[in-house]
Parts: structure tokens; C-alpha cells; sequence
């Protein structure tokens, strides 16, 4: 029987500064108050280049936004089966970075909207929905990064380039803001002018309410 609480944090690409900061202070923040606490990441196509990964499997992730859908439902699947289902039965917090919305904005900012329910019905097969043994957030926290901030960082300071430009990061943004609630979500500002410490508290503001 699930005890323990599900918190994933998510970001746009060009976000993952302040999604890792957001980590590191929920995790030290939960510690403190004394609650065991894992971590785990689920990879998504969008951010293949950016985590420099060339394949996995032999596969070349992020080359195919179609194959990646179902590749990432894989990889989600054998972690909340392996990894979060049994730690949330310990009643263990777990902190995951990125997780089923990173999947669906991926396919919707590269044009796969077409029969969007049914990739939305695939990805909760991904989380145990057909197995019995579904797996939901208890929060979902949004770190809010303007697409432009987003942008400079990846493209002209990484120099990761991805097709569209702006627009691919503004596309992705609107669809976040547009989704985040149907996952128990907030939206943080994280833009550069906040002080990370302010957009920290606001997050374990958060995750407080929830535990």
C-alpha cells in the first residue's frame, strides 16, 4: 500500500539549472526535517543533446520524436515499478526530475498533436494504469523559466541548437503553463532576475502542504 509522497519537478529545456538547484534544496530541506528521501530522473528526448547522450540501447534518442515517446514510457515504467513504487511503500519521499509532461511536450512542440488522448493514454499505461498499480503525483512543481532565458542558455551559450529556435522554447513553455494542473501542479517563477533562495522557499512552500 502506497505510504510515502510522489513530487516531480519539471522544466522547460534550458531550465535544468534551476530544476537541479530546486533538487538539491528539497532534498536537504525533506532530510532536515527528517524524512527519507530518493532521487531518480527519467531522460526525455528533448534533452538528449543536452545531456549528451548519443544512444540508448543502441538506440539514437532523440533522433525520432515517435520512437522516443515509447522509449521514454519504458524507461518510466521500469523506474516507478522499481524504483518509486517501492520506496513510496517504505514511505519514502521521492524527488523525481522530469517525468510524463517532459514526454507529451516533447511530442506536442514537434507537431504530434494528431490523436493527442492517445498518447496521453499511453504514457498512464507507462505509470501501471493497465497492471493495477497506477502511479500519480502528489505534486508536481513547475519551474518557470521565460522561453528567452531558456533559449539563450541552450542555443548560444551551449550552442545545442533545436529546430524552431525561440518559438520551439515558447511552444514548449505554453504548453507546461496549459498542462501543469491536471498534475497536482504549481508554477514557480524561475527566472534569472529571482534569487534562487526565494524560488527554493516558494518550492518547499509547496511541498510542505502536501506532506
Amino acid at each position: 500500500m502506497r505510504k510515502g509522497k510522489f513530487i516531480v519537478l519539471e522544466g522547460i529545456s534550458g531550465s535544468g539549472q534551476q530544476v537541479k538547484a530546486g533538487l538539491v534544496a528539497l532534498h536537504k530541506a525533506l532530510a532536515e526535517s527528517k524524512y527519507d528521501v530518493v532521487e531518480c530522473a527519467i531522460p526525455d528526448s528533448g534533452r538528449a543533446k543536452e545531456l549528451g547522450i548519443d544512444n540508448v540501447l543502441n538506440w539514437p534518442f532523440g533522433k525520432d520524436i515517435q520512437a522516443d515517446f515509447f522509449l521514454e514510457g519504458a524507461v518510466r515504467a521500469e523506474i516507478f515499478n522499481n524504483v518509486i513504487a517501492p520506496a513510496l511503500a517504505q514511505n519514502k519521499v521521492v524527488l523525481c526530475k522530469q517525468s510524463s509532461i517532459s514526454s507529451l511536450a516533447n511530442a506536442w512542440v514537434n507537431g504530434h498533436s494528431h490523436h493527442f488522448d492517445t498518447l496521453r493514454h499511453l504514457e498512464k499505461i507507462s505509470r501501471g494504469f493497465l497492471f493495477d498499480k497506477e502511479i500519480y503525483p502528489d505534486l508536481t512543481i513547475f519551474f518557470d523559466v521565460p522561453a528567452e532565458e531558456a533559449c539563450e542558455r541552450v542555443e548560444d551559450v551551449l550552442q545545442i541548437h533545436h529546430e524552431g529556435g525561440l518559438e520551439y522554447y515558447r511552444k514548449m513553455r505554453d504548453f507546461y503553463l496549459k498542462e501543469i494542473s491536471r498534475w497536482h501542479g504549481v508554477t514557480i517563477d524561475a527566472s534569472a532576475g529571482r534569487h534562487p533562495e526565494i524560488i527554493n522557499a516558494e518550492a518547499w512552500e509547496a511541498v510542505k502542504k502536501i506532506l
